[in-house]
Protein backbone atom coordinates (compact mmCIF):
# COMPACT_ATOMS: atom_id res chain seq x y z
CA UNK A 1 0.00 0.00 0.00
CA UNK A 2 1.36 3.43 -0.98
CA UNK A 3 2.18 6.06 1.62
CA UNK A 4 -0.60 8.32 0.36
CA UNK A 5 -3.11 5.46 0.41
CA UNK A 6 -2.05 4.39 3.90
CA UNK A 7 -2.41 7.92 5.26
CA UNK A 8 -5.81 8.21 3.61
CA UNK A 9 -6.86 4.95 5.25
CA UNK A 10 -5.70 6.09 8.70
CA UNK A 11 -7.38 9.49 8.27
CA UNK A 12 -10.60 7.85 7.07
CA UNK A 13 -10.62 5.52 10.05
CA UNK A 14 -10.21 8.47 12.40
CA UNK A 15 -12.95 10.41 10.60
CA UNK A 16 -15.31 7.47 10.85
CA UNK A 17 -14.64 7.13 14.57
CA UNK A 18 -15.00 10.83 15.27
CA UNK A 19 -18.36 11.01 13.50
CA UNK A 20 -19.62 8.64 16.25
CA UNK A 21 -22.81 7.88 14.40
CA UNK A 22 -24.69 4.54 14.65
CA UNK A 23 -23.17 3.44 11.32
CA UNK A 24 -20.12 5.67 11.22
CA UNK A 25 -17.90 3.33 9.25
CA UNK A 26 -20.42 2.82 6.49
CA UNK A 27 -21.53 6.46 6.29
CA UNK A 28 -18.20 8.27 6.36
CA UNK A 29 -16.65 8.65 2.91
CA UNK A 30 -13.30 10.27 2.22
CA UNK A 31 -11.90 10.99 -1.26
CA UNK A 32 -11.11 7.92 -3.37
CA UNK A 33 -13.50 5.84 -1.27
CA UNK A 34 -11.27 6.21 1.81
CA UNK A 35 -14.16 5.68 4.21
CA UNK A 36 -15.11 2.43 2.49
CA UNK A 37 -11.49 1.29 2.61
CA UNK A 38 -11.37 2.04 6.34
CA UNK A 39 -14.57 0.10 7.00
CA UNK A 40 -13.46 -2.88 4.91
CA UNK A 41 -9.99 -2.92 6.44
CA UNK A 42 -11.35 -2.91 9.98
CA UNK A 43 -13.94 -5.62 9.29
CA UNK A 44 -11.72 -7.92 7.26
CA UNK A 45 -8.49 -7.66 9.24
CA UNK A 46 -10.02 -7.61 12.73
CA UNK A 47 -12.61 -10.35 12.57
CA UNK A 48 -12.82 -14.03 13.51
CA UNK A 49 -11.64 -15.16 10.06
CA UNK A 50 -8.48 -13.03 10.38
CA UNK A 51 -7.27 -15.07 13.36
CA UNK A 52 -4.63 -17.80 13.24
CA UNK A 53 -6.15 -21.25 12.76
CA UNK A 54 -5.10 -22.48 16.22
CA UNK A 55 -6.65 -19.43 17.88
CA UNK A 56 -9.89 -19.79 15.90
CA UNK A 57 -10.09 -23.42 16.98
CA UNK A 58 -9.62 -22.54 20.66
CA UNK A 59 -12.32 -19.86 20.49
CA UNK A 60 -14.73 -22.14 18.64
CA UNK A 61 -14.21 -24.90 21.21
CA UNK A 62 -14.97 -22.44 24.01
CA UNK A 63 -18.42 -21.93 22.41
CA UNK A 64 -18.70 -18.36 23.68
CA UNK A 65 -21.93 -16.40 23.44
CA UNK A 66 -21.70 -13.14 21.45
CA UNK A 67 -21.90 -9.86 23.34
CA UNK A 68 -25.47 -8.44 23.65
CA UNK A 69 -24.95 -5.32 21.52
CA UNK A 70 -24.11 -4.44 17.94
CA UNK A 71 -22.12 -1.29 18.57
CA UNK A 72 -21.14 1.00 21.44
CA UNK A 73 -19.47 4.39 21.01
CA UNK A 74 -17.95 6.37 23.84
CA UNK A 75 -15.63 9.28 24.45
CA UNK A 76 -13.10 9.39 27.26
CA UNK A 77 -11.05 12.26 28.65
CA UNK A 78 -7.53 10.93 29.12
CA UNK A 79 -5.05 12.59 31.49
CA UNK A 80 -1.47 11.51 30.76
CA UNK A 81 1.20 12.08 33.39
CA UNK A 82 4.86 11.08 33.60
CA UNK A 83 6.98 10.34 36.68
CA UNK A 84 8.26 13.97 36.75
CA UNK A 85 4.78 15.52 36.78
CA UNK A 86 4.86 17.18 39.21
CA UNK A 87 7.75 16.87 41.67
CA UNK A 88 7.90 18.66 44.98
CA UNK A 89 10.78 21.13 45.31
CA UNK A 90 13.54 19.92 47.64
CA UNK A 91 14.59 22.11 50.58
CA UNK A 92 18.07 23.65 50.56
CA UNK A 93 20.51 22.05 53.05
CA UNK A 94 21.06 24.37 56.02
CA UNK A 95 24.83 24.50 55.32
CA UNK A 96 24.26 26.10 51.93
CA UNK A 97 23.73 29.82 51.46
CA UNK A 98 20.16 30.76 50.76
CA UNK A 99 19.30 30.91 47.06
CA UNK A 100 16.82 33.32 45.52
CA UNK A 101 13.37 31.81 45.29
CA UNK A 102 12.55 30.52 41.83
CA UNK A 103 9.02 30.09 40.56
CA UNK A 104 8.02 26.45 40.53
CA UNK A 105 6.93 25.36 37.06
CA UNK A 106 6.47 21.62 37.15
CA UNK A 107 5.46 19.99 33.91
CA UNK A 108 1.71 19.56 33.79
CA UNK A 109 -0.13 16.40 32.72
CA UNK A 110 -1.45 16.36 29.16
CA UNK A 111 -5.10 15.89 28.30
CA UNK A 112 -6.48 14.06 25.26
CA UNK A 113 -9.91 12.96 24.06
CA UNK A 114 -10.38 9.41 22.78
CA UNK A 115 -13.26 8.31 20.60
CA UNK A 116 -13.83 4.57 20.93
CA UNK A 117 -16.04 2.24 18.91
CA UNK A 118 -16.83 -1.28 20.15
CA UNK A 119 -18.41 -3.67 17.65
CA UNK A 120 -19.85 -7.15 18.09
CA UNK A 121 -17.61 -9.50 16.09
CA UNK A 122 -19.34 -12.73 17.17
CA UNK A 123 -17.92 -15.63 19.22
CA UNK A 124 -17.62 -13.36 22.27
CA UNK A 125 -15.21 -11.15 20.31
CA UNK A 126 -15.33 -7.35 20.16
CA UNK A 127 -13.68 -5.16 17.54
CA UNK A 128 -12.29 -2.04 19.18
CA UNK A 129 -11.20 1.09 17.30
CA UNK A 130 -9.83 4.17 19.05
CA UNK A 131 -8.87 7.59 17.70
CA UNK A 132 -6.96 9.91 20.07
CA UNK A 133 -7.14 13.70 19.66
CA UNK A 134 -5.10 16.42 21.34
CA UNK A 135 -6.58 19.63 22.74
CA UNK A 136 -6.31 21.27 19.30
CA UNK A 137 -8.58 18.64 17.80
CA UNK A 138 -5.80 16.95 15.83
CA UNK A 139 -5.86 13.16 15.64
CA UNK A 140 -2.50 11.88 16.88
CA UNK A 141 -3.03 8.12 16.73
CA UNK A 142 -5.47 5.37 15.81
CA UNK A 143 -5.53 1.91 17.37
CA UNK A 144 -7.40 -1.16 16.14
CA UNK A 145 -7.98 -4.36 18.12
CA UNK A 146 -9.86 -7.62 18.03
CA UNK A 147 -10.44 -8.49 21.65
CA UNK A 148 -12.06 -11.01 23.95
CA UNK A 149 -14.90 -8.93 25.46
CA UNK A 150 -12.93 -5.72 25.25
CA UNK A 151 -9.88 -6.48 27.32
CA UNK A 152 -7.61 -9.26 26.01
CA UNK A 153 -6.42 -8.46 22.43
CA UNK A 154 -5.97 -11.29 19.93
CA UNK A 155 -5.03 -8.76 17.22
CA UNK A 156 -3.77 -5.23 17.75
CA UNK A 157 -2.38 -2.46 15.53
CA UNK A 158 -1.38 1.10 16.42
CA UNK A 159 -1.26 3.64 13.58
CA UNK A 160 0.54 6.95 14.40
CA UNK A 161 -0.85 9.97 12.57
CA UNK A 162 2.45 10.54 10.70
CA UNK A 163 3.14 6.89 9.86
CA UNK A 164 4.68 6.35 6.43
CA UNK A 165 3.48 2.75 6.22
CA UNK A 166 1.05 0.49 8.02
CA UNK A 167 2.73 -1.00 11.11
CA UNK A 168 2.46 -4.77 11.52
CA UNK A 169 -0.40 -6.30 13.46
CA UNK A 170 0.60 -8.09 16.63
CA UNK A 171 -1.31 -11.37 16.58
CA UNK A 172 -1.87 -14.22 19.00
CA UNK A 173 -0.93 -17.49 17.29
CA UNK A 174 -1.57 -20.11 19.95
CA UNK A 175 -3.60 -19.90 23.17
CA UNK A 176 -1.84 -21.87 25.89
CA UNK A 177 -4.34 -20.76 28.54
CA UNK A 178 -7.64 -19.06 27.83
CA UNK A 179 -9.80 -18.26 30.87
CA UNK A 180 -13.25 -17.13 29.79
CA UNK A 181 -14.68 -16.25 33.20
CA UNK A 182 -14.53 -12.86 34.89
CA UNK A 183 -14.17 -13.76 38.56
CA UNK A 184 -11.17 -14.39 40.78
CA UNK A 185 -7.94 -14.78 38.85
CA UNK A 186 -8.13 -14.73 35.04
CA UNK A 187 -5.17 -15.67 32.83
CA UNK A 188 -4.40 -15.58 29.13
CA UNK A 189 -1.10 -17.20 28.14
CA UNK A 190 -0.31 -17.12 24.44
CA UNK A 191 2.35 -17.29 21.76
CA UNK A 192 2.39 -14.27 19.47
CA UNK A 193 4.30 -12.37 16.81
CA UNK A 194 3.99 -9.62 14.20
CA UNK A 195 2.34 -10.18 10.83
CA UNK A 196 4.96 -11.36 8.39
CA UNK A 197 7.37 -12.19 11.22
CA UNK A 198 8.22 -15.24 13.27
CA UNK A 199 6.50 -16.27 16.48
CA UNK A 200 8.32 -15.33 19.68
CA UNK A 201 9.62 -18.45 21.39
CA UNK A 202 8.38 -17.55 24.86
CA UNK A 203 4.74 -16.75 25.62
CA UNK A 204 3.14 -13.48 26.54
CA UNK A 205 0.81 -13.27 29.51
CA UNK A 206 -2.24 -11.21 30.35
CA UNK A 207 -3.06 -11.79 34.04
CA UNK A 208 -6.09 -10.24 35.75
CA UNK A 209 -7.58 -10.19 39.24
CA UNK A 210 -11.12 -9.07 39.92
CA UNK A 211 -11.81 -6.38 42.48
CA UNK A 212 -14.77 -4.44 43.74
CA UNK A 213 -18.21 -4.39 42.12
CA UNK A 214 -20.08 -1.10 41.89
CA UNK A 215 -22.91 0.60 40.02
CA UNK A 216 -21.80 1.52 36.50
CA UNK A 217 -23.55 4.90 36.76
CA UNK A 218 -20.52 5.96 38.78
CA UNK A 219 -18.60 5.85 35.49
CA UNK A 220 -21.28 7.62 33.45
CA UNK A 221 -25.06 8.05 33.98
CA UNK A 222 -25.77 6.38 30.62
CA UNK A 223 -24.15 3.06 31.56
CA UNK A 224 -26.60 0.49 32.91
CA UNK A 225 -25.99 -2.35 35.35
CA UNK A 226 -22.92 -3.06 37.45
CA UNK A 227 -19.21 -2.69 36.79
CA UNK A 228 -16.55 -5.12 38.01
CA UNK A 229 -12.99 -3.92 38.49
CA UNK A 230 -10.33 -5.90 36.61
CA UNK A 231 -6.69 -5.25 37.51
CA UNK A 232 -4.48 -6.73 34.80
CA UNK A 233 -0.77 -7.12 34.16
CA UNK A 234 0.69 -7.36 30.66
CA UNK A 235 3.87 -9.46 30.45
CA UNK A 236 5.84 -9.77 27.21
CA UNK A 237 7.75 -12.74 25.78
CA UNK A 238 10.86 -11.67 27.72
CA UNK A 239 9.00 -11.99 31.00
CA UNK A 240 8.95 -8.21 31.47
CA UNK A 241 5.83 -6.54 32.85
CA UNK A 242 5.11 -3.79 30.31
CA UNK A 243 1.83 -2.38 31.63
CA UNK A 244 -0.66 -2.48 34.46
CA UNK A 245 -4.21 -1.87 33.24
CA UNK A 246 -7.41 -1.27 35.18
CA UNK A 247 -10.67 -2.08 33.40
CA UNK A 248 -14.31 -1.75 34.28
CA UNK A 249 -16.11 -4.88 33.09
CA UNK A 250 -19.70 -3.86 32.35
CA UNK A 251 -22.04 -6.71 33.24
CA UNK A 252 -24.95 -5.36 31.20
CA UNK A 253 -22.92 -5.43 27.97
CA UNK A 254 -20.33 -8.17 28.69
CA UNK A 255 -17.53 -5.83 27.66
CA UNK A 256 -14.66 -4.06 29.41
CA UNK A 257 -13.56 -0.44 29.06
CA UNK A 258 -10.15 0.88 30.06
CA UNK A 259 -9.90 3.24 33.02
CA UNK A 260 -6.16 3.37 33.72
CA UNK A 261 -2.91 2.26 32.10
CA UNK A 262 0.40 2.53 33.94
CA UNK A 263 4.01 1.78 33.01
CA UNK A 264 7.44 3.23 33.81
CA UNK A 265 7.04 5.99 31.23
CA UNK A 266 3.53 7.25 31.86
CA UNK A 267 0.15 6.84 33.50
CA UNK A 268 -3.08 7.36 31.56
CA UNK A 269 -6.27 7.89 33.57
CA UNK A 270 -9.52 7.89 31.60
CA UNK A 271 -12.93 9.35 32.47
CA UNK A 272 -16.01 8.35 30.46
CA UNK A 273 -17.53 11.52 28.96
CA UNK A 274 -20.40 9.85 27.10
CA UNK A 275 -21.61 6.33 26.33
CA UNK A 276 -24.03 5.30 23.58
CA UNK A 277 -25.42 1.90 22.63
CA UNK A 278 -26.58 1.58 19.00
Amino acid sequence: MSTARMKLLAASMAMALLSAGPAAYAQTQAPQNGGGDASNYFTQHFGFDALDADVKSAIAQANLAPVPFQKITLHTRDVVSTPDQPQAAQAQPSSQPAQPAQPSQPAQPSTFISTIALENAGHGLVRRAEAVQDTNGSTIATRLDLTYRGYFPFLTQGIPAQAESLPPVQEARKLMRFDTGTSGHVAFVYLYGPTGGSTFQDPGQFLCDTGKRYSAVQLNPSIQGDALELSCRVIDSNGIETDKVTFAYLDRYNVAITLRTHNDQRTVTSTVVDFNVH
